[in-house]
């Protein structure tokens, strides 16, 4: 991925109206200094191989943890509730409401302040108007993480069950 921004970049530099002498020394100059922090890191994180798509990425900006399986993001503009696939947390206003308190301050922790990087299964929204995905960040894979650590439990939802086996298996 970093050489394809970096080739976008040379690309770029070289289509422009300077010399060709010029447009090279920019060019270098891009390629050996574009930040590191623009790329993602999530291609090395632990599950994600069970996405069905990962070149099919959106990316948006966290607004604010709803609780411990949904979030808000903002995405091209546009705010938007993301409730994430294959695992549940206990409710609020139910009889596990400290284990739901506790699911979401674990959300807050993997997601507050963050760029969340979402990719879909096969459907696309909930019977709410929630967006349904899979959600990392650079250094988490968050449905995942909230399993492993017993703040969710996989909770298959037909037809978006493509990583129900990893999280049955995170959740033992």
């Amino acid at each position: 991925m970093k050489k394809t921004i970096h080739l976008c970049i040379l690309i770029s530099l070289i289509t422009t109206s300077c010399s060709l002498s010029e447009r090279l020394s920019a060019a270098w100059e891009a390629f050996m200094t574009a930040p590191e922090e623009q790329i993602p890191d999530y291609s090395d994180l632990e599950g994600i191989g069970c996405i069905p798509d990962l070149a099919d990425v959106e990316e948006a900006k966290m607004v604010r943890v709803i609780d411990g399986d949904s979030i808000e993001v903002l995405l091209d503009g546009e705010k938007f509730e993301v409730r994430y696939i294959g695992i549940n947390t206990p409710e609020y206003y139910s009889d596990e409401r400290d284990a739901a308190i506790k699911a979401t301050d674990a959300n807050k922790k993997l997601v507050a302040g963050k760029t969340i990087y979402m990719f879909r299964d096969h459907s696309n929204t909930d019977n709410y108007g929630r967006l349904l995905r899979y959600v990392l960040t650079d250094d988490a894979f968050v449905n995942l993480e909230l399993v492993r650590e017993g703040f969710a439990k996989a909770r298959e939802y037909p037809p978006d069950t493509a990583c129900h086996e990893l999280f049955e298996k995170a959740a033992q």
